[in-house]
């Protein structure tokens, strides 16, 4: 926890020049693409801060705030995002309900959660390839939870993070969750970033499901619990898709 807590201030001292600078770069640019560009980069340090913020309620023995919340935004706010920053050749699709169920959590840890996701997704299809994201309402019979890892029956949100890329051999797959390891080159990863995905989504109640073929992609599945006593939708179901 000392230690956490002084890494978080010292990255908090790292991150100031850099939201300042941002500000006062989009003053003085008239070039969309450029004020664009430092409106993502400004939403990301907003990010990184409130992510240090986290370690230091952690540090002090809190953990993070959780709220009733809904995920198109999330999703959405992802998907800029990796429009934004990957690479042209990876081609993004979005599928969203418009009566999506809303969870109960924290949308840092959440935007953490996706984000390291898709970054996996990329890094798996060097040569381009399709990512999709999607969420749905999902009600898992008993029978069907069992059928995934810690699963159980329940009114869920699943949200999905698809790629068409390398995939992993079952060997791989049964190690990925452990932390260190990694199948990236020295300096590419640290093997922290799916242990802590799914650190994150137990603590929120969820499971995850994995699928993965070699030479044809793999899929995370995220399920993450309905938020207790949320009205369902009345309006017909519509869903919006985005390519």
């Amino acid at each position: 926890g000392t230690l956490a807590g002084g890494m978080a201030h010292d990255l908090n001292n790292a991150l100031a020049p850099v939201l300042l600078g941002t500000q006062l770069l989009r003053r003085k640019t008239e070039d969309v693409e450029s004020r664009n560009l430092l409106a993502l980069i400004e939403t990301s340090a907003h990010r990184g801060a409130e992510m240090v913020r986290q370690v230091l309620l952690f540090a002090r023995g809190h953990g993070g705030e959780f709220e009733q919340l809904e995920l198109s935004p999330i999703i959405k706010e992802i998907e800029q995002m990796v429009r934004e920053t990957f690479p042209s050749n990876v081609v993004v699709e979005k599928y969203l309900p418009a009566d999506l169920w809303p969870a109960r959590g924290n949308v840092t840890q959440l935007h953490q959660v996706l984000l390291n996701l898709c970054v996996n997704a990329r890094d798996a299809m060097p040569e381009g390839g399709k990512l999709t994201l999607a969420a749905d309402n999902v009600e898992l019979s008993a029978s069907e939870a069992a059928g995934i890892p810690e699963g159980q029956p329940g009114s869920y949100v699943s949200v999905m993070v698809s790629d068409t890329g390398t995939g992993m051999p079952p060997e791989v797959q049964a190690k990925i969750f452990e932390p260190f390891f990694t199948t990236k080159a020295e300096g590419r990863g640290t093997g922290m970033g799916l242990p802590t995905v799914l650190r994150l989504v137990k603590a929120h109640g969820g499971f995850m499901r994995l699928e993965s073929t070699p030479g044809e992609g793999t899929t995370f599945e995220v399920f993450l619990p309905r938020a207790t006593g949320a009205a369902a939708a009345s309006a017909p179901i519509a869903t919006e898709i985005s390519r």
